[in-house]
């Protein structure tokens, strides 16, 4: 019989696969590797557990891992170039962090990150349970419920991941994993980072090196209308199903009529394009720590071209699992002083706010 196998041996024979395969597909579907190196007949080899945790159940899929930090969130594992699973719980901000953040930082402040049950986050002691901002009556809330009744989730009903129309976390992304990641929002599995519908180009290395010519590609559109939902593929649609308030033109415009939209604003704007609106914003450059959005996807990251239009959306400003700083933001906000000189200038809020820092 087969031994088993450790999880040094098993991540490596994945990691080399997985390694061949960002090299061509940025949204690389499992190919080549057995099975074996992710599933278990039967939770059990030799008398002995095949669970990554040595976990005496099986998992829902016959996954090794029974969660989804069971391959996400591997103890004393960090992203490096040659990590072929994406670790999202690093601590070493700025050295192994992706673009979505990490969800170490729930453990610092409950602000710091969304408290997502699986990887081992309580309740946030402010909000509860519902999302802020949240509004059950908006096109595309991903539920109608008054409000919220189980905490976050990776996938599901609950959770960003997959489709909403069930609170299985493993149901909601079943397959995804093996299609090809054509990412054309047909399916799950051919949707920006298992996002349902939601299109992007995805860095190969998913932004631990990011620069002008390594980086994510985000869908957006430009607001046209009162809840901006004629596009359910750009990213800022994503948020806008549990923070819809944070979205709508009734709570983030001052003029009058839906299809207005300008300043001055009630709620800082998202789906604005930076070149139509001009100005200082005229002379926002492309920069990974502010990103800007596309509403056609070009044919590569390469390709991408923010001449002509450069599109707000909500991960322009947060990271979408986790960072140091409060409210997920992507830099520290406290920092940010207007006129200033310092080391400051020239980051964070000023990439859009050009003119307000001392530069």
């Amino acid at each position: 019989m087969k031994t088993q196998k450790t999880i040094k041996q098993v991540l490596t024979v994945v990691g080399a696969t997985f390694l061949i395969l960002a090299a061509g597909n940025a949204l690389a579907a499992i190919s080549g590797t057995s099975c074996v190196e992710c599933h278990t007949m039967h939770n059990s080899q030799d008398n002995a557990s095949m669970q990554f945790d040595s976990g005496a159940a099986p998992a829902a899929s016959l996954l090794r891992a029974a969660t989804c930090s069971g391959c996400h969130a591997i103890p004393g594992r960090a992203n490096s170039p040659t990590e072929p699973i994406p670790q999202v719980d690093g601590q070493n901000y700025g050295t192994d962090t992706l673009a979505g953040g990490s969800f170490f930082f729930v453990n610092s402040a409950d602000a710091n990150a969304h408290n997502v049950i699986d990887f081992g986050a309580a309740e946030d002691t402010a909000l509860g349970l519902t999302p802020p901002g949240w509004d059950n009556t908006l096109d595309g809330a991903v539920n109608t419920e008054a409000s919220w009744t189980q905490q976050l989730t990776c996938s599901g009903t609950y959770g960003c991941h997959g489709t909403h129309d069930t609170v299985d976390t493993f149901g909601a992304i079943s397959g995804a994993h093996h299609q090809p990641g054509d990412i054309d929002g047909t399916t799950v599995g051919n949707s920006y980072r298992f996002l349902d519908g939601i299109m992007g180009l995805e860095s190969p290395d998913w932004e631990l090196v990011p620069s002008t010519t390594n980086h994510n590609v985000y869908k957006g559109v430009a607001r046209t209308q009162a809840n901006n939902a004629s596009d359910k593929s750009t990213i800022s649609f994503l948020c806008a199903q549990c923070h819809g308030k944070f979205h709508t033109a009734a709570d983030i415009d001052n003029t009058a009529g839906p299809n207005q939209m300008s300043s001055p604003w009630l709620r800082h704007p998202t789906d604005i394009d930076l070149r139509a609106v001009g100005g200082e914003y005229a002379a926002y450059t492309f920069n990974v720590e502010a990103p800007a959005a596309l509403s056609t996807m070009p044919a590569d990251i390469a390709s991408a071209d923010y001449s002509s239009e450069a599109i707000v959306t909500c991960i322009s400003c947060h990271r979408a699992h986790g960072s140091p700083y409060a409210d997920l933001l992507r830099w520290d906000y406290d920092g940010m002083s207007a006129g200033t000189t310092g080391d400051a200038a020239g980051t964070g809020c000023f990439r859009c706010h050009t003119t307000k820092d001392g530069i």
